[in-house]
């Protein structure tokens, strides 16, 4: 393929799967910016910032998982970790059963 003024045109090689991988996770150690990441590591900025996009869209959001008590005679204390800001924090056996109503409430489509 040649571009408009005649010289040859160059198609750059794909990077695979798992090298993006690592260079995603390279570059969430890193503390750079992209522009200097991409700069470092010779990566086309365009290219890696669409990187980003489609890891980012491509990251489930949390969900709810089924996890074992332990008996309820054994339960001294258990935290349930709703987001960054919220915690729910189960002290006696008790309570679960009205923790996981209010589990329900809040995530009505998931199912038990």
């Amino acid at each position: 393929m040649k571009t408009s003024n005649g010289s040859p045109r160059h198609r750059a090689r794909r990077t695979r799967a798992d090298r993006r991988a690592q260079l995603l996770a390279a570059f969430d150690r890193s503390g750079l910016s992209a522009a200097a990441f991409t700069r470092q590591h010779g990566l086309n900025y365009t290219t890696f910032c669409g990187w980003r996009q489609r890891r980012a869209a491509a990251k489930p959001s949390p969900g709810f998982v089924q996890v074992e008590l332990p008996a309820p005679a054994a339960l001294d204390e258990l935290v349930i970790e709703l987001n960054a800001r919220a915690r729910m924090r189960i002290t006696a056996a008790s309570q679960i059963e009205l923790a996981a109503c209010l589990l329900q409430r809040l995530n009505p489509t998931a199912s038990c």
